[in-house]
Order: structure tokens, then sequence, then C-alpha cells
């Protein structure tokens, strides 16, 4: 297999995630048995560990905030402890799977650091997750024990289909401490067991289309993208990052929480929340650092209350996992000159961020999510697993210490998905000349329209530049004549847009055959998931309604 680090890496030192290698340095180690790639030196031992050394450096320092309740680095170092000894003293063992079912809250928190603590793996389930759902993530992982929101026992699937289960424990509180004083009694200092490679977490995938996969996130993933974070980022103490979406999901979970524990700052955690509960607490809670996908600072800005008095300590916002429209980049500059908007790339197969956009590099560049994040190594292959010239489109494969081992308890699929330790993304990119990292489509979403390959993501990018237009995706609906047609979703909040002002400027914009063959404006947001995710499932299901009918 080729390498193309070299070609692909970023070349310019002075960008923060390519700091000097005295102050940063890295070396080539063996992990997972077979797997070859460069880490950094100066990395914690396992993942607990970030919090122990939180703890030693900054104790009084608060570390999680819900409603009225604070927890500073000391005490959820102790809780971590206690939570480890309770696990241990039920039976529960190395490397035995537990599942936290908890909306955002202190409990979420502090029992998934407790069960890492104690050498098992902790398995986050999305708290809007459903009965079938729950069963099949409790049994593809064989969970021996489960904690879940007293909230969410009406959502249990029939225990007796997870003959695994030894323990079950209903944790109270809305979110707040509730019952584990009772339920896990105070306790001195725990040594976690195991060393780096082990696996530390079990992420499902989204699950967009068929059943979840279990993401297995080993130590050495967690400590390797803490400090490709803290590098691209630069990240100084006492910051106060805002969790409004799942910590269930990578992007809360790291982006957000691991991001505030490696620099020992605040996360400052809200569960359900809307653009209005946002907006007031970035307000109240002086927040400086958020992670949201686009759609969400869009939406901020249409909220009353949304005005630069109150939030001029935001100081970082991160985005991804969608476009975000240049009107909004806009008039979040000119309403909140200090925000700096920060795009980034990456997935929970790659513990979250494989690119990051230097901060100095944004205006330049917008429709880039940056530069290769100092240990990643990318490849850009066709469809027959050959690399393409540079410049090229192609699949996105990724290797480096952040790419996990693979799919929990399924060889057939991590076979199919990694390669000689890279992971193969599914996304279609080019790199350009400087390293810098464009993505145009997932695979599965490229338009085969008559034989001409249409990146939905192009028509999407001409429609975000649009006045009135707050989101759009462009999908494929099956033809007999051409093989696949598009069909375009707009979501229109104001009443200014109809069909053919839409067709009058993407004909100026776009070629004849990346032309929408149908046209749907919508007066309420596209479908997405808990995440924040664009469901285009649920689009592709609701266009097949096109299906052989002839365009206007």
């Amino acid at each position: 297999m080729p390498t193309s680090m070299e070609r692909y890496a970023p070349r310019v030192r002075n960008h923060r995630f390519e700091a000097d290698p005295a102050d940063n340095p890295t070396r080539t180690e063996l992990h997972f048995d077979d797997r070859v790639f460069r880490c950094f030196t100066r990395r914690a031992p396992r993942f607990d560990a970030l919090l122990r050394q939180a703890a030693q450096g900054a104790p009084q320092a608060p570390a999680l905030v819900f409603a009225d309740s604070t927890l500073d680095y000391a005490s959820f170092d102790f809780w971590a402890d206690r939570i480890a000894t309770g696990l241990a003293a039920a039976g529960i063992g190395q490397g035995e799977r537990v599942a936290v079912f908890c909306d955002n809250g202190l409990p979420f928190f502090l029992t998934v650091m407790g069960i890492v603590r104690r050498g098992a793996i902790a398995v986050p389930i999305g708290a809007r997750q459903r009965g079938p759902e729950l069963t099949h993530i409790l049994g593809q992982c064989e969970a021996v024990a489960l904690l879940h929101d007293e909230a969410l026992a009406d959502r249990l699937p029939d225990l007796a289909e997870c003959p695994a289960l030894r323990h079950v424990w209903a944790v109270s509180g809305g979110g707040d401490l509730g019952n584990l004083p009772a339920l896990f009694p105070p306790a001195g200092p725990f040594e976690a067991p195991g060393d780096e490679d082990e696996i530390a977490l079990l992420f499902y995938t989204s699950g967009t289309t068929g059943k979840p996969k279990g993401a297995a996130i080993a130590h050495v993933n967690l400590t390797n993208s803490a400090r490709h974070y803290a590098y691209g980022i630069d990240l100084q103490p006492g910051q106060r990052g805002l969790l409004a979406i799942p910590a269930s999901h990578i992007s809360g979970f790291f982006a957000v929480f691991v991001n505030m524990l490696q620099s020992q700052s605040a996360t400052v955690i809200l569960r359900g929340a809307d653009t209005a509960a946002i907006l007031a607490a970035l307000k109240a809670q002086a927040i400086s650092f958020t992670v949201f996908v686009p759609a969400i600072y869009t939406r901020l800005l249409m909220e009353p209350g949304f005005a630069p008095d109150g939030l001029s300590h935001w100081r970082t916002g991160i985005f991804g996992g969608g476009i975000m429209p240049p009107s909004t980049v806009l008039h979040l500059a000119e309403r909140l000159p200090g925000l700096r908007l920060i795009n980034a790339y990456g997935a929970t197969e790659t513990t979250s961020p494989v690119s990051i956009m230097p901060a100095d590099s944004s205006a330049g560049r917008p429709d880039s999510v940056g530069l290769a994040v100092q240990c990643a190594e990318l490849l850009v292959m066709d469809d027959q697993g050959r690399e393409v010239a540079p410049g090229t489109a192609g699949e996105l494969w990724v290797r480096g210490p952040m790419v996990i081992p693979g799919y929990w308890n399924a060889a057939g699929q991590t076979a199919e998905a990694f390669k000689d330790g890279y992971w193969k993304t599914g996304d279609i990119v080019t790199i350009d000349s400087e390293g810098f990292l464009f993505i145009h489509d997932r695979k599965k979403d490229l338009i085969n329209r008559g034989g001409y390959k249409v990146f939905s993501a192009e028509i999407e990018n001409v429609c975000q530049s649009l006045p009135g237009v707050s989101e759009s995706a462009a999908v494929a609906v099956a033809d007999p004549v051409l093989g696949e047609r598009i069909c375009l979703y707009l979501y229109a909040p104001t009443d200014t847009l109809d069909e053919g002002t839409i067709r009058r400027a993407l004909a100026d914009r776009l070629a004849d055959y990346k032309q929408p063959d149908f046209v749907v404006i919508r007066a309420e947001p596209l479908p997405r998931n808990a995440n924040g995710k664009l469901l285009k499932l649920a689009l592709k299901g609701d266009a097949e309604r096109f299906s052989g009918v002839r365009p206007r």
C-alpha cells in the first residue's frame, strides 16, 4: 500500500497542529498487533488518566456544570474512583461492557468515566433510542450491566432478550446526582488496569442506513485525538464549552467534553435544548466554546433575542457535518467579530478529528474542511483501490492513531471498511497542492444522471448561497430512462422563494445536467437525527413519489 502522507500532510510549519517537533514530538509505533503509525510521545497513558491529570493540575477548576450543580475536577475524579470501585465490587470485570442509557447530565459523564477507570468498556446509548434499538445494541455488545435514567425506564426492552445482563441500575435525579451516592458508596483511589490498546468505549454509529455498528474506540485513539484537538484549536484552561448535542454521540462526547477535559475547562451541559435555550445558555453561562452543525448556527441567528450583548465571551465555534451557508458566516462575522468559526471534519471511526481548518486560512477557503491533523495519513483512491493523481476526486482513506481498530464483534464489516490500517471513509474528496481537504459528497450520495456523475454537495453549496435558503439537500430519484434524476429539497422559512426563482438562479450557476428535475420547497426544517445529521434516507423515501414521473 503506497503512502501519501508527505504529499498530503500540511507543509506549513506554523499551523498549530504542526507545532515545532521539540514542543510536540511524535514517533512511529506499533499498535493493535499489526498497525504502524505516528503517535504523540507526550500523551496520557490511558483515557481516564486525562481526568486524573486534570484533578491534580486544577483540582478546584469547574469540570461539569448542569443546571444549578457544579462539580470541580477533584470531585469528578473522586466519582470516577467511587464508581469504578463499585463496579469491581459488583463483579464487573476488565473488558466487560457496561451500557449507559442516560440523557445529558452529570450521571452520564460520572458513570462513563467510572466504567473506563474500572477497565471495563463504556457503551453510551442515545436517550432517544427505543426498545428494539436497545435490544440490538445490548445484545450485539453483550453488555453485562446497564445504567439508565429512571425517566427512560419505559423505553427499556424486555431484558429477558438480553441474557448477558447481570445488573441493571436506575439513576434518578433528572440529570443531577440523584441516587448515585446510594448506588456507589465513597471509595479510595482506583488504579485502572490494562494498556492503551484496549477498548475504552463503544460508540454505536448513527445507523442512517441499516443497524448501528459498534465503533470500538481504544485508549490510544482517545489520547492521541485529544492532542490533535489541543494543537488544532489551541484551547487554553478556563474555557466554558457548551454541550447542547447528545453526549452519546462522538461530536458531543469528544469535540466538546474531551476538549474541555484536556484543557482543564468546564463542560456546561444542556439536555433537550432548542435554539432559544442554547442562546440563553450562551449568555447566562458565559460560554466561550461551541460545537454545532451548521443548521444550529443559522437558526441561532434567526432567534429574536440574538444580539452581540452578552455574547462577547463566545470565542470559538466549531462546525462540521454539513454545509455552512455563506450568509451565516457573514452575519456571524458582522455581529460577533470576536468569534472564530472553525470547520472540522471527522467521524466516529476516526475518534472525531481528521482535519481542522487553521483560523488564519478560513476566509480564503470557505469550502474546505482544513488541513490533516498532525499524525494523520491520507490517501485518495479510485473504485479499484488505486491512488488517484493529486487534485483528482476519489474516496478518502485515513490512517493514524485516531483510527479505531474496527467494529465490535463484526469481523466482516471491519474487513470491508478497513484495509492496511486505513479506514475507507466513503467520502469523495480532493486535496489541493497545499494539503487543504475538500469534501464533495458521500460516495453513496453521488447521483448518476444519464451517465453524468453529479455531486449532490455541489448543488447544495450553490443553493446555500441563495437568499432565503436555510437548508438544502439533493437526492437521487430512480428513473427508467436516465437511471437517476435529481430531486432538490429546500428549507425556506419565509415565503419569498418559489420554484421559478430557484431554477433561474441555478441555471446561471450549474451545468444543464446538474439542474434538478424536481424541486420541493418546505416551510419546515429538513429531517435530522438526534445528533443533527441530515437524514437523506428519509428524503430519498419521500422522493420516491417522483420515480417515473416526467419532469416539467
